[in-house]
């Protein structure tokens, strides 16, 4: 069992003066006058760490990960059952079969996508849920969580919420670009959710959601929480994964991983793990066209842009969430690259993979995939390239039949009802009279 660490405290990005504990930063996800809150201090994990968990299961592991920044404010054993109740599902490492040498034996996919809402997205938002009930109830028996999303956080954060006591979900998304499997997910019946479908694309809904947190009046009768990741809890929960990854790899081997980055909360995870102390040659945020990572890289020149739609829905970006975080992580500290991926490359990796061995990939995992095949067939690449399969395939139908002809070729593992969103514009007057309303409290 982990021992207590130093109580949590979080800095702004961009005012270091400004800090906050734990119950603070959930009460406001947003620091004010703007930026996002990062610890102040980052762990180093002690020599040997992997060998002592080489057989512990992964709620054990991201335990014993997650315990220096949560295991004061929270209670040792308290943090262990919230971790059991959060991640009870299976993370296999599964390498693609078939493949040519360069890349068969060498790539291989962190299937993070068999939680409920089957989504890499479950890991953290389950834990969120929980921390946060847990740290807030008592003082504040009814909450609200608000979420934007571009696809698979929203499924998340309905199936986290989920038969929660006090606790509320009103999630965003963009009336298109989203799958019809994606919005049965976050737009089902449920009692204590409220699914605002949005005339416009993901960026409006995530600047209703800024703008709804940082309105005072909006706070005086109940808490208003988000689920995003710009909330510094859901980005430590994603610590845990790549240190996963590392101890399923063979001794020995160096590792790259390949992130398939939207809002760049997940590759920014991956960044805090190596400032921890984990053993990663190379780090690649794997983006489509909307991102404008590779070009803040390549440049130096930061634009962001209107998101478009594209194959890779929930990677579709153009300012994302989390890159005061992932410049703060990166700044004295190993580097990170960033690639582009566009649809015909996208397309094409599924195909490949598929033919090669029958393995279907979700079009994020392919856009991962593309990145690592490219980047081991750079003389002095790593030894192995991990790609972190973010969604199960069979939530884009529409994908699968565009790439194969057949969506069949991937089955959903759950149940999908029709979807019975309020249906509102681009309008934060409406998103203000949900939040002030009784919908979704059962």
């Amino acid at each position: 069992m982990s021992s207590p660490s130093p109580e949590l405290e979080f800095v702004s990005t961009a005012n270091p003066s400004l800090r906050a504990g734990l119950r603070d930063a959930l009460l406001s996800s947003v620091p004010e006058g703007g930026g996002l809150w990062v610890p102040v201090r980052i762990p180093s994990l002690p020599a040997g760490f992997l060998d002592c968990h080489a057989r512990s299961g992964y709620a054990v592991l991201a335990e014993a990960v997650i315990a220096p920044y949560l295991a004061r404010d929270l209670g040792p054993e308290v943090l262990g059952d919230l971790c059991q109740e959060s991640f009870n599902f299976p993370v296999p490492l599964v390498r693609p079969e078939g493949l040519p040498p360069s890349v068969g034996g060498r790539a291989s996919v962190l299937e993070l996508f068999h939680g409920p809402s089957a989504a890499f997205k479950d890991f953290a938002v389950r834990l969120l849920v929980r921390v946060t009930a847990r740290v807030l109830s008592a003082e504040h028996p009814r909450l609200t969580i608000l979420a934007a999303t571009s696809g698979d956080t929203g499924g998340a954060v309905t199936e986290a919420c989920d038969g929660v006591p006090g606790v509320r979900a009103v999630v965003l998304y963009p009336r298109v670009g989203v799958s019809p499997v994606q919005e049965s997910q976050i737009a089902r019946r449920r009692p204590n959710v409220v699914a605002l479908s949005v005339d416009g694309t993901f960026d409006d809904c995530q600047a209703l959601v800024k703008r709804a947190l940082a309105d005072a009046s909006l706070r005086r009768g109940e808490p208003l929480l988000t689920a995003n990741s710009i909330n510094p809890v859901r980005l430590i929960a994603q610590v845990p994964f790549a240190f996963h990854a590392r101890r399923l790899l063979p001794a020995g081997r160096s590792m790259a991983v390949v992130v398939p980055s939207g809002n760049l909360g997940n590759v920014g995870a991956v960044q805090l793990a190596r400032r921890m102390g984990l053993d990663l040659r190379a780090l690649v945020a794997a983006t489509n066209v909307n991102s404008p990572l590779p070009e803040l890289f390549r440049t130096g020149v930061y634009r962001p842009r209107r998101s478009a739609p594209t194959l890779s829905n929930a990677m579709d970006i153009g300012s994302p969430n989390n890159l005061d975080r992932l410049l703060a992580w990166r700044e004295g500290g190993p580097a990170v690259a960033s690639v582009t991926v566009d649809d015909a490359q996208t397309l094409d990796a599924m195909r490949r993979v598929r033919a090669a061995g029958g393995y279907v990939m979700c079009p994020h995992t392919a856009v991962g995939w593309k990145a690592a095949e490219d980047m081991l067939a750079v003389p002095g690449a790593p030894d192995e390239a991990v790609v972190f399969g973010t969604a199960h395939p069979a939530k884009f139908p529409d994908v699968l039949r565009e790439a194969f002809g057949d969506a069949a070729v991937s089955r959903f593992p759950g149940e999908l009802p029709p979807p019975a969103p309020l249906k509102v514009g681009n309008d934060f007057e409406a998103l203000r009279d949900v939040l002030l309303s009784g919908a979704g409290r059962a």
